[in-house]
């Protein structure tokens, strides 16, 4: 599905992000806040993404064939992780440990997409040593919990993580004006996780049925909401008619 509107409208979002976090790359060091994050770490790169539809509908045509595959593969076990969790702390940890680094990471452990990489992606700009970005927290003692949480800097970060908060803060702005806008023009606001919403594109061509005007669309998309809500995020806008 292309639509110019939408995607300059995510080009303007990333920019943004990318001029803020080009910022605060340049004070850190004069404030004696250190920045971390450097290629080929990886670590961030375990955690559950979560986007807005459109920019994984933007991404999904740019995948190469391979990418695709990698995708296309993972959806079964988030699946499966999706089932057996019974809340949505549950999943986000085994998620961590048994789906592996994101299928989009290449064998130097970098982004293979950088430059279209999601908002909230961007947004993780890590305070400590990047071995901090993959700790279990909950398999950590309470001593070191404590350690660590008493050398962060509330004023700076999206407290209790040691990620800053002011990207964090731009990019859930710049994603809820994302999802609006889509709903607006499709009747359908729909969030989730990157690799479960890459799949919902490749596999179902759902902004190619929105842009059809599909009117079964965003009711099967409630239907997956309700079979995988750790996943997939749907609202539908009620005042939008197909």
């Amino acid at each position: 599905m292309t639509d110019p509107r939408l995607e300059q409208q995510i080009a303007s979002a990333r920019r943004q992000l990318d001029d803020t976090n080009a910022e605060l790359w340049q004070i850190s060091g004069g404030q004696g806040n250190d920045l971390y994050c450097r290629p080929g770490c990886g670590n961030c790169c375990t955690l559950a993404v979560n986007c807005s539809f459109p920019e994984a509908m933007i991404l999904a045509p740019k995948l190469s064939a391979e990418q695709r595959h990698a995708v296309t593969e993972r959806l079964p076990l988030l699946a499966q992780l999706c089932a057996a969790a019974s809340h949505l702390k549950e999943f986000l940890r085994s998620y961590r440990q048994q789906a592996g680094g994101c299928p989009l990471l290449d064998e130097q452990q970098c982004c293979s997409l950088y430059a279209e990489r999601p908002l909230s992606c961007r947004a993780l700009l890590s305070t400590r040593p990047a071995a901090w970005c993959g700790v279990d927290f909950a398999s950590l003692h309470p001593h070191e919990k404590q350690a660590f949480l008493s050398s962060l800097d509330a004023d700076l970060v999206a407290f209790p993580s040691h990620y800053l908060a002011r990207p964090l803060d731009l990019a859930a702005t710049l994603e809820l004006s994302l999802g609006d806008e889509f709903a607006n023009e499709y009747g359908v606001k729909i969030s989730g996780n990157l690799v479960w919403l890459l799949g919902l594109e490749l596999n179902s061509q759902v902004g190619e049925r929105l842009l059809r005007q599909d009117r079964g669309v965003i009711e099967w998309l409630l239907e997956q909401q309700e079979r995988y809500p750790y996943l997939l995020q749907v609202t539908k806008r009620n005042h939008h008619e197909f």
